[in-house]
Parts: structure tokens; sequence; C-alpha cells
């Protein structure tokens, strides 16, 4: 089993994981909001683009090497496909 056969299983493509994405880096800013000097350093110092930088094409091949690895099982991919799919039913209802 592969990271994409779990997203072809689950019927999600790349634009899901990208929402995904999208949304765990929304959660990541949003953290620092009593901490302006800290998201103003996080900015500055290049790291947010480059983690936003083909963040989803990374994050598939983190998660393809982490199940090579045995570092991750497929109950976690899973429960990880799960959740990308519940974020894009509700990423369709609000018409995005």
């Amino acid at each position: 089993m592969t990271v994409k056969d779990l997203l072809d299983e689950f019927d999600l493509e790349i634009d899901d994981v990208r929402w995904y994405m999208a949304s765990y880096m929304a959660d990541k800013l949003l953290s620092y909001r009593h901490e302006p000097e800290m998201l103003t350093r996080y900015i500055w110092s290049g790291e947010l683009e480059g983690e936003f930088y083909n963040m989803e094409e990374r994050l598939i091949s983190d998660l393809q090497d982490q199940l090579d690895r045995d570092m991750t099982d497929e109950i976690r991919l899973r429960e990880l496909m799960r959740e990308m799919d519940y974020l894009r039913i509700k990423r369709q209802k609000k018409g995005f």
C-alpha cells in the first residue's frame, strides 16, 4: 500500500491535499495571534515561504517515506485521509 493508493481509495486529489495543508498552515499562523513578533520573525526568516513551497507534494513524499521506514502505519494514514476527505466536503459545501 502506498500513499497514492490511499489517496485514490479515498478519491482525494492533489488539490484536496493542498486544502488540507492550507488549513493546517492557517491554524499554525493563527496560533501566533498573541505573539506578533514571533509571527513577524517567522515570515521574515523565510520559514513560512519554505513551508508553502510544494507543501502538498512534500507531504505526500514525507508520508510515503515514513510508511517505508515503518515510522507510521496504514491506520494513521487512513485517519489522515478521512480528515482530508472531511475538509474536502466542508470546502465543497462552502463553494470553494
